[in-house]
């Protein structure tokens, strides 16, 4: 198991900005939000990179001459300059605006971080809502090639990650140039030769750090990925803990784990390696940077072509970490783009995915999509249905269906029979327009069903799957998934119908019974049963069956079959089969082989044929005891009046 390849995702070369800018639309349908996030922003990097600097400034100039000049603290003056603006103050007046300024910027922080935090959550949400609205409207093919794992990892993790990527990226590209910005303003209005000097380093230190970021971000991701690989192989040992032990390989399973967790460390060391290389480096130029402010403060202090006050020396030290702070944050949202990046591409790749069943405008136009129907234009549909030569193939260019001709007349039960491969299932999904045929037509009551809309078509099938499916949720809910507005009555006769109610009301709370993952606890031939009473409930034109009692028992079968007996009668059913003895009552039974209908009739004039139907037959009833084989032999061969001899 841990010998097999793991593939890392690629990190990317570079921004894309086309996905940022089509993700980026869904922070920017917020703009009145982030409109009074920024100025809560604006106000809250003034405050730290400009009025506090400003302002202990001026209370440092005022404390070196407070003996000299005043005799209380309260009849100090200040002289503050506001971004070059000078304003004179008493300490009265200082102390209240710092105290004014204290409460705006708590409010301000207040509101930026659940604001942004807000924001993120809008966009997780829209994303998701947006990607499983999506999900609806692509067609069978898009599931055959993408699996469920993957559309989940999608609309969970990406989005959450594209949530807060988005949300916080904007807001610490903000904060950061507004920092910047502030600071170099607030130091030129200080001195503009030290300001200068600092600058000088800006250089050095925005090459060093998107250089240690990149590499960081690349470590951290390989770790992440041997986690992640950890994490898999732990779950496929745990769920063949029973095979490992009866193969007697927990040696060999124990050293895997030792070797795939040595990888783990050794990829996080190396990783904690690198962080612990950049952080001195930084601090090494910004202790480098307050060295040499520190020493022009000194040797200008009382020079006369250049004085430095204590003061301005000390606010510029503090300017030191105000402008590499930016920088590396603007490093740091940029790595995190770049890591969030992949997750982006593929939310978009799965939102743009074309469905390759689409209605035509026109259709559309009458009938509404399938998320926004015009029930009020669908018309009654009576179930005459015409494949008129029609081929099919998966994309491969192998034909599965071939010139499929077949008329089935309203109120006709047709089995469809053969061996795997044959193209039973591919017939029926078909005519569901889950796919589209390459080549002919589908004609349902006489007009090509591409000329009506796919919501209009479904409504009128119901189709009973040989692996139904249940969600978690109450027998009710799931029911009535088949008709959400079928009263409590029709519900219940569904259900007595294909004999599951005596089941359901033996729970506790009944139909109210609320059924956990899924219905785990429930067999396979329950499932089938309640997947029948939806199908059953929603009273279709055209019903499907697809192997659609193959875990029921023969006599729940059998009684199942004479309860449904009136519902099928006088409407267009289509059975796919394996047990043929479920099928000798059908009007029609078809046998296909490899795309092509081989035999049609009855069961008694294709078993007197002796032909494919025959054969398919004769090889299950062998397979009989000899009491089902008597019984088998009186009901359906001699009771149908065939000739075999």
């Amino acid at each position: 198991m841990a010998g097999r390849s793991f593939e890392e995702e690629q990190l990317p070369e570079k921004l894309n900005f086309g996905v940022w800018g089509k993700i980026g639309k869904y922070a920017v349908k917020r703009w009145p939000l982030l409109l009074v996030l920024f100025v809560m922003m604006l106000l809250t990097t003034f405050y730290d990179s400009s009025f506090i600097p400003t302002m202990n400034k001026a209370s440092l100039d005022a404390a070196t001459h407070l003996q000299e000049s005043v005799n209380s603290i309260w009849e100090l003056h200040l002289n503050v300059s506001i971004l070059g603006i000078p304003v004179n103050l008493d300490y009265t007046g200082y102390v209240i605006l710092f105290s004014v300024m204290i409460l705006v910027r708590s409010l301000a922080i207040f509101g930026t971080f659940f604001l942004t935090n807000y924001i993120g959550m809008l966009i997780m949400v829209d994303l998701r809502r947006d990607s499983f609205r999506q999900i609806q409207r692509l067609s069978f093919s898009y599931f055959d090639k993408t699996s469920s794992g993957w559309l989940i990892a999608r609309m969970q993790n990406d989005t959450s990650s594209i949530g807060d990527t988005l949300s916080w990226g904007i807001i610490q590209i903000a904060w950061a140039l507004f920092d910047i910005v502030f600071t170099i303003i607030t130091m030129f209005t200080m001195d503009w030769r030290l300001a200068l000097i600092l600058l000088a380093s800006l250089p050095l230190v925005s090459v060093i750090v998107p250089l240690f970021e990149r590499a960081l971000l690349k470590a951290h991701r390989t770790a992440r990925n041997a986690y992640s690989h950890y994490v898999g192989w732990l779950a496929e040992s745990i769920d063949g803990a029973k095979t490992i032990k009866t193969l007697a390989i927990e040696g060999a399973v124990e050293q895997e784990a030792a070797e795939i967790t040595e990888d783990i460390r050794y990829k996080r060391w190396k990783a904690g390696r690198l962080n612990a290389f950049f952080q001195p480096i930084i601090s090494i130029i910004s202790t480098a940077m307050m060295a040499i402010i520190i020493s022009i403060g000194l040797s200008h202090h009382s020079s006369t072509e250049w004085t430095v006050p204590v003061a301005t020396t000390i606010i510029f030290m503090g300017f030191v970490s105000s402008i590499y702070d930016p920088i590396q944050t603007f490093s740091e949202t940029f790595s995190e783009f770049m890591a969030t990046q992949a997750g982006a591409e593929k939310v978009m790749q799965l939102l743009e995915a074309i469905p390759a069943i689409q209605d035509k405008p026109e259709v559309l136009e009458k009938y509404g999509d399938i998320l926004n129907p015009k029930t009020e234009n669908y018309e009654t549909l009576k179930g005459e249905i015409v494949f008129d030569h029609v081929d099919f193939d998966y994309g491969n260019g192998v034909k599965v269906i071939k010139d499929l001709n077949l008329t089935i007349k309203q109120g006709t039960s047709l089995a469809i029979v053969g061996e795997t491969g044959s193209g039973k299932t591919t017939t029926v999904n078909l005519l569901c327009r889950f796919y589209e045929p390459t080549a002919g037509r589908v004609l349902i009551d006489g007009v090509d069903y591409l000329d009506r809309s796919l919501g209009f078509l479904r409504s009128n099938i119901g189709y009973v799957q040989q692996t139904p499916f249940v969600f978690s949720g109450t027998f009710r809910e799931n029911v009535l998934y088949g008709r959400k507005d079928a009263s409590e009555e029709e519900m219940i006769k569904a259900c007595k119908m294909v004999g599951i109610h005596d089941f359901i009301m033996e729970n506790k709370d009944g139909y109210d019974t609320f059924l956990e993952d899924g219905g785990g606890h429930l067999s396979q031939g329950q499932k089938q049963l309640i997947s029948y009473a939806r199908a059953i409930l929603r009273d279709p034109a055209i019903l499907i069956l697809d192997e659609a009692t193959s875990s029921i028992d023969t006599e729940t079968e059998k009684d199942l079959q004479e309860a449904t007996a009136s519902l099928l009668k006088g409407r267009t059913s289509i059975i796919i089969a394996h047990r043929l003895s479920t099928i000798v009552s059908c009007d029609r039974i078809l046998v296909m082989d490899h795309g092509v209908i081989k035999e049609d009739g009855t069961h008694k004039s294709l078993m007197e044929a002796k032909g494919a139907y025959y054969n398919l037959y004769m090889n299950q009833f062998r397979d009989l005891s000899v009491d089902d084989q008597i019984d088998e032999y009186r009901e359906n061969i001699e009771g149908k009046g065939i000739k075999i001899d």
